[in-house]
């Protein structure tokens, strides 16, 4: 267990860094989380270059769209784990402010700021894109549980449709979802991302089985839309 929290944990602390620094530098690809990637060469399983289909579906493109917001747009990314909790964030996010709410079982906290007030600015980025599951894309990110779909207008924008299920892997992926989830461990649903690989929106349902015999199910759904 603390494995597989440690690996789910890497991935978001690298999105937080990378966000807070606010580096001109390109951001590195899910496939350069650490922990994942390790476990990928320990099993043989494939790289982005032999991915299916060079599937390329970026969390970390969503979090510098916030951050550096192009133009008005909303944000919307719902969280939760079956039977324990459920959070929900959305916002307002123009090019100089960002206004929204997280909502979940304690009550409604405000989230405001502005681009002028670095700290704010960044603050607000954080608890839009730390929860972003960065690990689990990681996981299926170019591997034979991806496979493109579709071309599709989606929310308004040109988009490219993935469809993931992690019951068709191959097997050295299959292995590296069984160590990480469990023997009957999946992962399942479909991201719509730009062909930049900037996601515009995706639907995630995980389910973790754990050594206890308890399994933990989890659902992800994210929402770029325009105002």
């Amino acid at each position: 267990m603390s494995r597989r929290r440690s690996l789910f944990a890497s991935a978001v602390s690298v999105l937080m860094l990378v966000v807070l620094l606010g580096c001109g530098t390109a951001l590195p690809t899910m496939e350069q989380d650490k922990d994942v990637q390790q476990q990928k060469q320990a099993t043989g399983a494939p790289s982005a270059a032999a991915g299916s289909d060079n599937a390329e579906i970026d969390l970390q493109c969503a979090a510098e769209r916030i951050r550096k917001a192009p133009a008005p747009f909303h944000w919307s990314y719902k969280k939760e784990v079956i039977g324990l909790s459920a959070v929900d964030w959305e916002a307002d996010i123009t090019p100089d402010s960002i206004a929204g709410t997280s909502i979940d079982s304690s009550g409604t906290r405000s989230i405001h700021a502005t681009r002028s007030d670095s700290t704010s600015w960044n603050t607000a980025v954080l608890t839009l894109t730390g929860p972003l599951p960065a690990s689990l894309f990681a996981l299926v990110n170019n591997s034979s549980a991806t496979v493109r779909a579709s071309a599709e207008n989606m929310n308004g924008e040109s988009t490219i449709k993935y469809v993931i299920d992690t019951s068709r892997d191959k097997p050295a992926d299959a292995s590296l979802i069984r160590s990480v989830l469990g023997a009957n461990g999946s992962v399942k649903g479909s991201a719509w991302v730009t062909r930049t690989g900037c996601p515009v929106k995706f639907v995630l349902d995980v389910e973790q089985h754990n050594n206890d015999g308890t399994v933990q199910k989890e659902h992800y759904e994210a929402n770029v839309t325009q105002p």
